[in-house]
C-alpha cells in the first residue's frame, strides 16, 4: 500500500509533488467545492500526486469511472494531424511512466515489464489514454478514416 513517505518506494513523476492538503488546496483553487471533493473521492491520493496539471483531474477522475463500453468509443477517435500523433505520444509516454510510478509505488519497487504489461492491460489504460487525449484536446482528435470494405485497400488511380 502507498505510504505518505515519500522516501520509500522507487523514484518517480510524482517526487516533486505534494500530498495532503497541498493537493487539496489545488484543486480548491482550481474547481467548485463540489467538483473538488468528487475528485478527492475518485483519485487516490498516489493518482493525483502524478497529475501536473490540476485542471487534468477532473477528466482523470471522468475516466476512471467511465464503463467499458464507454470507453470504447474513444477507440474510433485518432490524432488529426502530424503534430497531434506527436503530442499524443508524448504525453502517451508521460501516461505509461506515471502508471510505471504508481505500480512501483504498490509493488514497493520497479516493476518488471511484464508486471507493468498486466497492470497496464487490467487497469484498461491503451483505453483510458485515448479518452484522456480526446477529452484534453477535443480539437486534435477525428474519427478513424478507414477505406471502404467494398473497395479494395490499395488500388491505381486510372
Amino acid at each position: 500500500m502507498l505510504t505518505s513517505d515519500k522516501t520509500a518506494g522507487p523514484k518517480g513523476p510524482a517526487d516533486h509533488v505534494p500530498l495532503g492538503d497541498e493537493i487539496r488546496d489545488r484543486l480548491c483553487e482550481r474547481f467548485s467545492p463540489r467538483r473538488a471533493a468528487y475528485i478527492r473521492r475518485v483519485l487516490t491520493a498516489a493518482e493525483l500526486s502524478v497529475v501536473a496539471d490540476p485542471a487534468d483531474a477532473l477528466v482523470i477522475a471522468r475516466i476512471k469511472r467511465m464503463s467499458a463500453r464507454r470507453l470504447s468509443r474513444f477507440e474510433r477517435l485518432e490524432p488529426v494531424d502530424s503534430e497531434d500523433r506527436r503530442l499524443f505520444g508524448w504525453l502517451q509516454l508521460r501516461w505509461i511512466r506515471d502508471e510505471e510510478y504508481l505500480l512501483g509505488t504498490r509493488l514497493g519497487r520497479a516493476p518488471t515489464h511484464r508486471e507493468l504489461f498486466a497492470d497496464f492491460t487490467r487497469h484498461r489504460n491503451g483505453p483510458r489514454f485515448r479518452a484522456y487525449f480526446a477529452l484534453k484536446c477535443p480539437q486534435r482528435v477525428r474519427p478513424i478514416r478507414r477505406p471502404r470494405s467494398d473497395t479494395p485497400a490499395t488500388h491505381a488511380v486510372a
